[in-house]
C-alpha cells in the first residue's frame, strides 16, 4: 500500500519538474533578444554621454557580424560613433568573439542590433538608455527566471503536505 503511494508521489513530482524545467527556457527575456547560440555583453549597461563602451558578441566562428545603432528621433546621427560609423560589420574570430567599441554622445534610448551578415538573421539586440549621469540604464539579461522553480516547489511542498494529512487521516480512522 505504501509502495504505490511512493511511486504516484514519485511520478507527481517527476512531472512538475519537467513542466517547471521547459517553462523557465519557454521564451527570452524582455530587455533583449539573443538567438539560442548568441551571448552577447555590454561592458557597461549605464553609459554617460561621451563614454565609450563595448559590445562584445559570441557567435558561430569567421561569420560576418553588423552592429546597427538606431537612436531616437531627437537624436543626430553624428551623437552616434562605431570606429567612426553609425553601423560596422566585423567578422568573428576563430573562436566565435567579436567586439564593437561604440561611443554616444547624446542622452537617450539607443538600440543596438547585432545582425548575422552572412543570413541577415538578427542575432542579438540590445537597448541602452544613456543618461547624462550615467546611470538608469537597463541592464544585460543573466542567469534564469526562477519563478518557475519556485511555483514548483511550492507545488511539490502543498501535494507533500496534502499526502502526509491524507496518510494520517486514513491511520486515525482504522
Amino acid at each position: 500500500m505504501f509502495v504505490r503511494r511512493h511511486i504516484a508521489a514519485a511520478l507527481v513530482a517527476g512531472g512538475l519538474l519537467l513542466s517547471a524545467g521547459s517553462a523557465a527556457t519557454a521564451a527570452p527575456s524582455d530587455d533583449g533578444y539573443r538567438a539560442p547560440s548568441v551571448v552577447a555583453t555590454v561592458s557597461d549597461p549605464t553609459p554617460a554621454p561621451g563614454q565609450s563602451f563595448s559590445f562584445t558578441i559570441q557567435h558561430t566562428p569567421s561569420t560576418p557580424v553588423t552592429l546597427t545603432i538606431t537612436a531616437p528621433a531627437s537624436v543626430p546621427d553624428s551623437a552616434i560613433t562605431i570606429a567612426g560609423t553609425k553601423s560596422l560589420t566585423k567578422t568573428t574570430d576563430a573562436a566565435g568573439s567579436v567586439t564593437f567599441t561604440v561611443t554616444l554622445a547624446q542622452a537617450g534610448t539607443y538600440t543596438l542590433t547585432a545582425v548575422d551578415a552572412a543570413t541577415g538573421a538578427v542575432i542579438a539586440t540590445e537597448v541602452l538608455a544613456v543618461t547624462p549621469t550615467g546611470t538608469g540604464g537597463t541592464l544585460s539579461s543573466t542567469g534564469a527566471d526562477a519563478l518557475p522553480y519556485v511555483l514548483g516547489g511550492v507545488t511539490l511542498l502543498v501535494v507533500g503536505a496534502g499526502a502526509l494529512l491524507l496518510a494520517r487521516h486514513r491511520a486515525a480512522t482504522r
